[in-house]
């Protein structure tokens, strides 16, 4: 009988220490899968390839994202800002301005915004950007 339980609480060891080494295992399997959730395929799929619109001083503005690079159109697609886009994590990017023929911008090529996607919801991106030291929020709708 004593032969019995030492078997038996070898038996419970060698199992407990088993389901640890699988239970870390299956974790580690785990964070890989939330490592490649984190490459730029992943992230860029939230939005390239993809149409959105937002209003700016009551007109719409088309937003166009590709896989690196973003595309903002006004009145009519007479002038744009076209930026490079570098994401850092699934809801945070710097957007890179590469030029723009939009009258009194302020802004040259190279300077950088930031944008942080807050939420997407009922085909909408809810955002928070910054840029020239200056914040704010707003939505984008999607088009296509």
């Amino acid at each position: 009988m004593k032969n019995f339980k030492i078997f038996l609480i070898l038996t419970l060891v060698a199992f407990t220490i088993e389901a640890q080494d699988l239970a870390m295992n299956s974790s580690n399997s785990y964070n890989e899968k939330i490592a490649h959730m984190n490459t730029d395929y992943s992230i860029n799929s939230m939005l390239a390839k993809n149409e959105y619109t937002y209003k700016y001083k009551g007109e719409k503005v088309l937003v166009i994202f590709s896989e690196n690079e973003h595309t903002e159109y006004f009145n009519n697609k007479k002038y744009f800002i076209k930026s490079k886009i570098e994401w850092k994590s699934i809801n945070d990017c710097f957007m890179t301005i590469k030029e723009s023929n939009l009258p009194n911008f302020p802004f040259k090529p190279g300077t950088k915004l930031h944008m942080k996607i807050l939420k997407i919801k009922k085909g909408y991106v809810y955002y928070e950007s910054t840029l020239g030291g200056r914040s704010w929020t707003g939505k984008m709708k999607k088009i296509n």
